[in-house]
This record gives C-alpha cells, structure tokens and sequence, in this order.
C-alpha cells in the first residue's frame, strides 16, 4: 500500500523528477541550441542575414563543430519575420543545404537539389504563410522563421580552388520584396580569421537553458516537439514567460546541464551498440546509422544516434549519409586505436589505407579535438590529409600509410598531422561519391596502430 511520504522526501522526490526531465530535455534540444549558437555567431561577426555570406576553406581558427577544410563552405543566416526569402544558386558544382532553427532538414540545394546543379531559385516562406506564391521558384516553408544556409564547391584537384569561391560568390540572397532591386550578396572571407561558432561554451552551464530560451522567445514552435515543449515547460521554460528560477531550482538547472553533457559525451565516442560498428572486428564506427543510415526510424526517432550527431557535429540532411553508389558520402569516427585504447595525442599512429579508396571525387582524413570537437589546434597548423592536394605514396601492398602524432615520423616521406600530448582526439574519414567497394566490404580501412 502506498502512503504519503514525510515532507522532506517528498521535497526530494519532486527535485530528482525536476533533474529527469531537465536532464532529457538538454539532450533533445541540443541541435536547437547548436543552431542558435551559429545565428549568434554569424550576427556577432556582422553577417545580415539574408543578404551576407561567409565564405572560407576551414582552418583551426575556426571553432566550429567538425568542419574540414577539404572544399570551401559559404554560410547565411535567413530569418522570414518580415516576408519570404530568396536564395538563387547559379548553375554549377554547388552541394547545399538548409535547417531550420532546431536544425530540422528543409531541402537540399544545388546538385543534390530539385534542380540538379541547373541553377534555380528557391523561396523560403513563413510559418503559416497564406500570401501569394510566385511562378519560377522551387518553394519551401520551413516551422522557423530563422533557417541556417551551407553551401559548398566541389573540387577534384588543387587547381579548381580558386574557381569554387568564384562560382559560390554567384550565389543571391534576398528578400522577396527586392526581388527586382538586382542587388548581390555580401560575401566575407573567414579562411584566415579567427571566428568562433559553438555549442561548446555552454556546454554544462546555466547558459545552456538561456539559449533555449532566446529560441523560444525569439521563433515559433515546432508543432512536432509539442511534447518536448512539455519538458521545457516543466522546468521553468516557456515563450515569452519568465525565466528566473529561485537558487535551488537554478543549482538543479546547472547539475542537470552537467550531467546531461556527460552523458552526450559518453554516448558521443564510448558507444556500446554494436550497429555503429563499420566492420565486424574493427574498431571503425558509423558517425551516423540506422534504417536509412540517419536517426529517423520507422516508427521512431533514434534518440542515441541523433544526440550521436550533432554532439559531433552540424547539419541534418539525408544526403549527406546515404548509403548508395556515387550519392551523397560516407563518414566513419575513427576514436580508438587496434587495441581499443582511445587515440591519444601524446603518442603515435600509423594508419594504413587500402588502395584504391572507393571514391569517385575524393577522400580525405581529419583530425579533431575530443574537447570541443574542432579541427585540432597544433604548430603544424594542418588537421587534414586529402586525395585533392595531397600525394601519397602506395607500397608493394597497395596500402598508403598515414602517421599520426605529437612529433613528425623518422620517415620524411609519410604524410603526417600532429596531435597535441595530455588530449584525446579522434578522427573523421570522409569518402565522398562512395563507389561499390565502399559498401560491400571488399574494403576495409585498417585500425589505427600505436608506434611503440
């Protein structure tokens, strides 16, 4: 039989209920304050929205969650508050994509787009929008006002750099409205600045709850979170409401937000389902998986492997992970060495890569920080090895050996990135336009293996 309890567990009960669902609800809403954190971002270095760009080749000056600096990427901010928006891609070798402020897919752009690489002009409208739809465009109406924009160049070879930031700087940002005022878009060069864009520096704190808040003050709900919204509310957060929690209930916010963190970390790079495991044997894993190899289900949403991703990183888009010959690419998390033992940057590795890679445009290797997941920080200054600048060489085997460590190899002739002692790291192995072998297992990336 159940009895009431004395007050004092009951005060105590009521505050591990309020620690659940605040802990829950800092896992779901990640993605919504990753996206937030970019807006902020991109506003502070005085990008408009919706008329501004940045454009760069990723460095380690840019802390942003695994970016890499194998092509160039142009980012934009849109906000439909006031009106529909215009993005015109030209014709051309552009791969886009753009998420609304919960980092939710809204369409794809460009070649992976409805019109193919043709050029096109796609129209953002408001939530609950009931104006007149124009002809000419390809349209789409996002739950948000705000909607982040990525767009990137494909490159083969060293030499097409120069043209991929001159075919992204065709791209046309506007407001409906001034449509016929021929104006062009504002693009500023990140590639050798230093910006900051990240979740990381709210990660565990009281912080983290007011940016979901800014979120709900500042943009729609998601009719699709509607239950989530609950979680929120539950714990003090609510449009246009209040937000002053009393000193107990704001230790609890803060204990939660650590726990929380700790818990996405652990999920992130210590996973114990074995459907993340790339090649039975290996300690290779899937950044991303499921059913249609992303975190949509059937009849579910993968809660684990969507916390998985943007714990690591940005955007959502099923091309990007699309298991199918010469479509979208692969991403594989390289963390731990043959041994099992997590990748550490006061020692050195040796990775060797079966030739050829099963790509038909180009592959490459790059190297993160466990900490903030960026591109690691280091005196080489260099995170990444790829097919489109970088030689190798294949030995009598077919296999090209990669070295990883704090200090370069007695051999000259390996490519190297260095890594930085009393850090973990890990690593990301992108093929982009997988071929067959890519998928049947005919190839197989080796274990990192410790030089000893």
């Amino acid at each position: 039989m159940k009895k009431m309890l004395p007050e004092s567990k009951v005060e105590a009960i009521r505050n591990e209920g309020f620690l659940n669902r605040a802990v829950e609800a800092y896992r779901f809403f990640y993605p919504t304050v990753s996206n937030v954190s970019n807006f902020k971002a991109l506003n502070d270095l005085g990008i408009t929205e919706n008329h501004d760009f940045i454009i760069q080749l990723t460095t380690p000056d840019l802390n942003v969650l695994t970016q890499n600096s194998d092509t160039p990427y142009c980012l934009g901010t849109g906000n439909t508050e006031n009106g529909p928006v215009v993005i015109e891609l030209p014709q051309g070798a552009i791969v886009g994509v753009a998420d609304d402020i919960n980092f939710k897919f809204i369409t794809n752009m460009g070649l992976t787009g409805d019109e193919q690489g043709k050029g096109a002009k796609y129209l953002y409208l408001p939530p609950n929008y009931d104006g007149d739809i124009p002809d000419g465009y390809i349209v789409r109406k996002p739950s948000s006002y705000r909607f982040l924009i990525c767009l990137r160049a494909m490159v083969h070879q060293a030499s097409d750099y120069e043209k991929a930031f001159e075919l992204l700087k065709k791209v046309k940002f506007y407001p409906l409205e001034e449509k016929d005022n021929n104006s062009t878009s504002i693009f500023h060069d990140f590639s050798h600045r230093k910006a900051i864009s990240t979740p990381y520096y709210v990660e565990g704190k009281f912080d983290y709850w007011e940016v979901i808040k800014w979120a709900l003050d500042n943009d729609e709900t998601d009719p699709e979170y509607y239950q989530m919204y609950g979680l929120l509310k539950a714990i003090g957060l609510a449009p246009n409401k209040e937000f002053n929690p009393d000193p107990d209930k704001k230790a609890l916010l803060i204990e939660a937000a650590e726990k929380a963190d700790k818990m996405m970390f652990v999920n992130s790079f210590n996973t114990d389902d074995p459907a993340a495991i790339v090649w039975p044997g290996k300690n290779w894993e899937w950044a991303v998986y499921g059913e249609n190899n992303d975190f949509y289900e059937k009849t579910y949403l993968n809660l684990p492997v969507r916390e998985r991703w943007f714990y690591q990183a940005t955007l959502e888009t099923h091309m990007m992970f699309m298991h199918k010959v010469g479509f979208g690419s692969v991403y594989m998390l390289g963390v731990k060495d043959r041994e099992g033992s997590y990748l550490d940057g006061g020692k050195s590795y040796t990775l060797k890569v079966p030739t050829p890679v099963p790509t038909s445009i180009f592959w490459s290797v790059t190297v993160y920080e466990m900490d903030t997941r960026s591109e690691i920080v280091t005196e080489q200054f260099m995170p990444a090895l790829n097919s489109i600048k970088d030689t190798f060489e294949v030995d009598a085997d077919g296999n090209t050996t990669l070295y990883f460590g704090p200090n370069p190899p007695e051999d000259e002739s390996l490519p190297w990135i260095q890594t930085v002692p009393d850090a973990n790291w890990f690593t990301y192995f992108r093929i982009y336009g997988p071929t067959e072998p890519a998928f049947d297992n005919s190839w197989q990336l080796d274990d990192f293996e410790e030089v000893k």
